[in-house]
């Protein structure tokens, strides 16, 4: 796929339960799926995406759905945000999309009063880790649910 002229990829706050943010959270749980060797897929909680609390992203491109992101509030950090269903379609990835996502949902943690963003990734995703770091995000201690993980990493960065 190319980048024509006119399909420069658009941001749009969408409810996370929208049917594009659906597909798109559905496409990245059988990745990670694959990845981890897990089944089964369980829709983000609506009203923790929903403002006052949070924010959910689809980024797209003549019509179609190819990256997304939210944020919700973090209870184990105060006045944290966590960033969650960062997602990029294959076709799309390495061309800057995830980094629009990451720095927009940012934007909404700090319109919604949060002073920090943190989130929970895998320990064998080093290109996920390599994105996050290059943003400016640091390794923290796992927060819950992710304690007792071996295969987990967490990462914050203040706002």
């Amino acid at each position: 796929m190319t980048m024509e002229a006119g399909s420069e990829p658009r941001l749009r706050l969408v409810g996370v339960d929208h049917p594009d943010a659906r597909h798109l959270q559905e496409a990245q749980q059988a990745e990670l799926g694959e990845l981890f060797g897990f089944r089964g897929f369980a829709l983000a909680d609506p009203p923790q995406f929903r403002v006052p609390l949070g924010a959910f992203l689809v980024v797209y491109t003549d019509g179609e759905a190819i990256a997304c992101g939210g944020i919700c509030p973090l209870e184990a950090l105060p006045r944290t945000a966590e960033v969650k269903r960062m997602f990029t379609v294959p076709a799309w990835r390495r061309r800057g999309i995830g980094v629009r996502v990451l720095r927009a949902l940012e934007a909404e943690a700090r319109a919604l009063g949060y002073r920090s963003t943190a989130l929970e990734t895998g320990t064998v995703m080093h290109w996920a880790v390599a994105l996050y770091s290059s943003q400016g995000y640091r390794q923290i201690p796992l927060y819950p649910p992710y304690l007792p993980s071996h295969h987990s990493t967490c990462l914050a960065k203040a706002l």
